[in-house]
């Protein structure tokens, strides 16, 4: 199962029970519950239990811990900066990853597109779109903006 943040979450005490949870939670949304620890001195990651969040975790943490443990350097593609197609006037205390499409603009610039429904329990974004936009924390995005985008098709 996956890991939460409720108090429903009886994974974290069966960790704790045979190793040692040394994360538990990330600023980063969809994603915010993601677990980090050990069992018989051997790593043990939970990915959040919402398959959007599990999707973000996997792609931007957990992949990078495994290419780092294989003595990979660079282990997050770099991202490109396009211009919003959005406007997001939501800031928020954590770093959160959108699911959106690059469209060519009337102008033929690549603009970043959102999906409308960003919810973490919901895996229709991620299916639908091309790549994560890298909203930083607090930000506010105006429509036209620059905007960091990472493509799926970037995740080799």
């Amino acid at each position: 199962g996956g890991v939460s943040v409720g108090e429903e979450d009886h994974l974290k005490q069966a960790i704790q029970a045979l190793g040692k949870v040394d994360v538990w939670r990330l600023a980063i949304q969809p994603g915010k519950p993601l677990a980090f620890g050990n069992v018989a001195g051997k790593p043990w990651i939970g990915l959040p239990g919402n398959p959007s969040a599990a999707l973000v975790t996997a792609l931007v943490v957990v992949r990078g811990f495994l290419l780092r443990a294989q003595g990979v350097e660079r282990v997050l593609p770099v991202p490109i900066n396009v211009v919003a197609g959005f406007e997001w006037l939501k800031p928020n205390k954590r770093r959160q990853y959108l699911r959106a499409r690059l469209r060519p603009g009337v102008d033929g610039q690549l603009r970043a597109i959102l999906h409308p429904q960003q919810s973490s329990a919901m895996l229709t974004a991620a299916c639908w779109a091309d790549g994560l936009v890298i909203i930083e924390c607090e930000q506010q995005v105006p429509k036209g903006a620059l905007v960091a985008f990472l493509s799926f098709a970037d995740f080799e």
